[in-house]
């Protein structure tokens, strides 16, 4: 039972990172297509793009795992696994043929910026929520052990 809470966490948690990273991929795809006058995107573009993005959420589990340090490392490794999927799979599935190296720039920035946001999400936004739920922690231990230590001279 341990290892199946264990593996549906994991597949939980790699959802969830799943889920964003389509969405984004599709966005982009989405406003590639409309440059180009193509009011539509492809059920081939949607289910490579989907399959991409969970290739690097699975990566992404394997090379930082849930409660492990985002060491410089695993940090290249996954910035490394995010260029190697993604600008592969545009290379291959072709989801912006045609585009400038203008474009190609702007889609490259968008990618790092996006990296950025989700770094900056798990190691200073969860890890600032980590330090306060602590601190509240120790509160409620002192109180606890106040009360205690009442009671115990009653």
């Amino acid at each position: 039972m341990d290892a199946y809470l264990k593996l549906y966490r994991w597949a939980m948690q790699m959802k969830l990172r799943m889920g964003i990273y389509t969405l984004s991929l599709l966005v982009c795809k989405m406003v590639w297509n409309w440059i180009q006058g193509i009011d539509s995107v492809k059920s081939v573009d949607i289910l490579t793009a989907w399959g991409a993005c969970i290739l690097f959420a699975i990566a992404e589990t394997v090379i930082i795992p849930q409660g492990k340090e985002h060491s410089m490392v695993r940090t290249l490794l996954w910035i490394a696994s995010a260029h190697l999927i993604y600008c592969g799979g545009a290379f291959i599935a072709g989801w912006f043929q045609g585009i400038s190296l203008g474009g190609g720039v702007i889609l490259l920035l968008f990618l790092e910026f996006g990296l950025a946001a989700m770094w900056f999400g798990d190691n200073v936004a969860m890890r600032a929520d980590s330090a306060q739920l602590n601190r509240q922690l120790k509160v409620f231990q002192r109180r606890q052990n106040n009360e205690s230590d009442i009671t115990q001279s009653q």
